[in-house]
C-alpha cells in the first residue's frame, strides 16, 4: 500500500499548483485508471480522445430530455471526462512520455468539451427562459459572457500555473510563449486532421493568453525563456511572494475546480445558476482582491529577481 500511494504522489504535478479538489477526488481515480492502462498498449492521447468523447456526450444529454434522468447522466459523464483528462497526463508521466503533442492534445479536449457543455447549457436556458424574442438574446448573451469570463479566469490560472512550475520545479519543460509555438509550428512539415486541430487551437489559445495575461497583470512574463534554467534561490524568492496567491487560484479557478462545479450543477439540474454563481461572485474575486494580490506578487517577485517582464 506504501508502494501504491508513493507511485500516486509521484504521478502528480508540484503540489504547489494541483488544483485540491484533483489531488484528493480526480486524481486518485485517474490514478487507478493510469496503473490498469500502463501495461497496455493504450496510449495518453487516446485517454485524451476518450476524454472529449465522454465530455461532448454529457452535453448531448443535457439536451436529451426523452432520456431518463439525463441531467444526472450528464452531470457523471462530466466527472468521469474529468478523471480520464486527468488520468492522460498521469500516466504519460508514469511512462516518461509526456509530450508536446499530447499536451497540446490536451488542451484541445478541454476547449471541445467546454464548448460542448457552454452551448447545450445555453440551449437549455434559451429554452427554459427565453419566452420572448428578447429574453432569448439575452440568455444567449448571458451564456456567452459566462463563457469567455471562465475561459479567461482558467485561462490565467495556467499561466500562473505555468510560471510557477518554470521557476520552482526542476527540469519543467512545459513553458512556451507564442513566439516559440509559432516557430515550433511553422518548422513542422507535415500534419494530420487531428493534428492540424490542434496546433490551430493551441496557437490561438496561447495566443489569447498572452494578450489576456498582459491585461490582467502587466508585472508578470509572458516569455518565458527570460527566466532562465531552475535555480533553488530563484524558486524560493518566486515562492515567498507568489505561494499565497496561488493557493487561491488553485483552489477556485482551475479547470478540476470549474468541472466539478459543472458536474455538480448538472446533477442537480441547475446549470444556469452555476453559470450565475461564476459570473457573479468569482468574476468580483476575480477582478477585484485576487487581481490586486497577483499583481502585487508579480511586481515584487519580479523585482527581487532582476527580471523586466515583457
Amino acid at each position: 500500500m506504501a508502494g501504491f500511494w508513493s507511485g500516486y504522489w509521484q504521478s502528480l504535478k508540484s503540489l504547489d499548483v494541483e488544483e485540491p479538489v484533483d489531488v484528493y477526488v480526480h486524481r486518485p481515480l485517474a490514478y487507478l485508471l493510469a496503473r490498469a492502462l500502463l501495461p497496455t498498449p493504450i496510449s495518453p492521447n487516446l485517454v485524451t480522445i476518450a476524454s472529449m468523447v465522454v465530455g461532448v456526450y454529457a452535453a448531448v444529454l443535457m439536451v436529451s430530455p426523452g432520456i431518463p434522468h439525463h441531467w444526472q447522466w450528464a452531470g457523471l459523464c462530466t466527472f468521469v471526462a474529468t478523471v480520464f483528462d486527468c488520468a492522460d497526463g498521469q500516466l504519460a508521466r508514469m511512462r516518461k512520455t509526456s509530450s508536446v503533442i499530447g499536451r497540446m492534445l490536451d488542451g484541445t479536449a478541454d476547449v471541445i468539451v467546454t464548448a460542448a457543455i457552454l452551448a447545450a447549457g445555453g440551449y437549455h436556458i434559451v429554452q427554459k427562459y427565453g419566452t420572448t424574442t428578447w429574453l432569448a438574446i439575452g440568455g444567449v448573451v448571458f451564456t456567452v459572457v459566462c463563457g469567455v469570463a471562465t475561459s479567461i479566469q482558467t485561462t490565467l490560472f495556467d499561466h500562473y500555473k505555468t510560471v510557477f512550475m518554470k521557476l520552482g520545479v526542476p527540469g519543467f519543460k512545459e513553458a512556451e510563449s507564442y513566439p516559440e509555438a509559432r516557430r515550433r509550428y511553422e518548422a513542422q512539415t507535415s500534419f494530420t486532421p487531428v493534428t492540424r486541430l490542434a496546433w490551430a487551437l493551441y496557437l490561438q489559445f496561447i495566443g489569447n493568453q498572452s494578450r489576456t495575461v498582459r491585461k490582467f497583470d502587466p508585472y508578470t512574463v509572458t516569455e518565458f525563456s527570460i527566466l532562465g534554467e531552475y535555480d533553488p534561490k530563484k524558486a524560493e524568492i518566486y515562492r515567498h511572494y507568489a505561494a499565497g496567491v496561488m493557493g487561491t487560484w488553485r483552489r477556485w479557478f482551475g479547470y478540476g475546480s470549474l468541472m466539478i462545479g459543472i458536474a455538480l450543477a448538472l446533477a442537480l439540474e441547475r446549470p444556469e445558476h452555476y453559470l450565475l454563481l461564476r459570473l457573479t461572485i468569482y468574476g468580483l474575486v476575480f477582478y477585484g482582491p485576487l487581481m490586486r494580490r497577483q499583481r502585487e506578487a508579480s511586481r515584487r517577485a519580479f523585482e527581487a529577481l532582476g527580471v523586466e517582464p515583457r
